[in-house]
């Protein structure tokens, strides 16, 4: 089945609702952007959660084993344009178990950090897929995630074209980002065959975390066989 990512959790019951339903991973943001999280609930969110999960290498394959292993979420923080120092901070105070590069960080940044990495490769207009494929390729020791590329940095809920996407994941397991929710999800597995699948404000009402739209998502997420 596909591995499923709540993405932006900024209080402990949201990572709750989404272990209940069935998340694989949780992302929670620590860069400067409206959903950061407080380091505070950050570290509430790790002690619900249980202890660290140890991830040796940053590939899809032990990444999931761990998980199912584990048989609790990933924690994933979600840092941009910051310091490894600063990500280091981070890390002595709320024990993650990956770490997402989502600010177009040169691919020898995540060599230098002490978690296994997600880097994120934004899917800018007019890309097309072997040019996502080189970037995606100058960091051939992390897990890739596409999304979008807005003036923002990230995705900001915008779809990228999936059949490039596709064409991407039919060369490496991918996490697929952007403008995905309950509704289009299903889809968005059935036409890209990715790996995982993350969600963020698709998956809120009025700002805030929709514990029914995080069922429905992981829900229709996993009900594609991927196999």
């Amino acid at each position: 089945m596909t591995f499923v990512k709540v993405c932006s959790v900024r209080a402990v019951e949201h990572a709750v609702w989404a272990r209940e339903a069935g998340a694989d991973e949780i992302g929670m943001i620590f860069a400067d952007a409206p959903r950061r999280i407080d380091l505070k609930v950050a570290r509430a969110v790790r002690r619900e959660l249980g202890p660290r999960v140890e991830i040796a290498e940053a590939t899809t394959e032990t990444a999931e084993r761990e998980r199912v292993a584990a048989n609790q979420p990933l924690l994933v923080g979600v840092f941009a344009g910051q310091s490894v120092d600063e990500i280091e901070r981070v890390l002595d105070q709320v024990d993650l178990d990956l770490v997402q590069l989502s600010g177009g960080e040169h691919p020898a940044l995540a060599s230098r950090i002490r978690r296994a990495v997600v880097r994120v490769v934004h899917v800018a207009d007019g890309m097309d897929a072997g040019a996502v494929l080189r970037e995606v390729n100058r960091a051939p020791n992390t897990i890739t995630m596409l999304d979008a590329r807005s003036k923002q940095g990230g995705g900001m809920g915008q779809r990228i074209d999936w059949s490039i996407a596709a064409e991407v994941a039919s060369n490496r397991p991918l996490v697929l980002a952007g403008g995905l929710n309950p509704d289009n999800v299903a889809e968005a597995v059935r036409a890209v065959r990715p790996w995982a699948v993350d969600a963020s404000s698709g998956l809120e009402t009025d700002g805030t975390k929709d514990r029914e739209k995080i069922e429905a998502f992981v829900a229709a997420a996993k009900a594609e066989d991927v196999s």
